[in-house]
């Protein structure tokens, strides 16, 4: 029995930036990002660079955002080695953030390594 997991994104992450860019090229609307190191982690199942994601609230933009509780999650994100950094505008980024965990732990048997701290979802709500 063959099955084919396909992974469509429901959303579009633009281009890879240096991580200390963040704060500056941050959109202006609500959204999700992927934070990722140089080079690759092992995980359970498989090797990742991607070491969190995270979204900001509805009604708050991804640059508000990372002046704040984002802004602690990513320089956290930097202690473990992350690196660079992308973003992707969503409706409902909370939704998007759950799917985003959910297909990376089916992939690679655990959630990126900042997601992983305590078993948080680095969700808005929870810093």
């Amino acid at each position: 029995m063959f099955v084919l997991i396909c992974y469509a994104a429901r959303v579009h992450f633009g281009s890879w930036h240096p991580i200390t860019e963040a704060s500056s090229l941050a959109p202006e609307t609500s959204g999700v990002m992927q934070v990722r190191a140089e080079g690759v982690m092992d995980y359970e199942t498989g090797r990742s660079a991607m070491v969190l994601y995270a979204c900001s609230p509805p009604g708050e933009t991804l640059r508000a955002f990372l002046g704040g509780r984002g802004g602690r999650q990513l320089r956290r994100a930097v202690a473990a080695g992350a690196r660079w950094i992308r973003f992707a505008e969503a409706t409902e980024p909370e939704a998007e953030l759950d799917r985003l965990l959910r297909g990376f732990v089916e992939r690679f048997g655990s959630p990126p390594i900042s997601n992983a701290a305590g078993a948080r979802r680095n969700r808005p709500d929870e810093d």
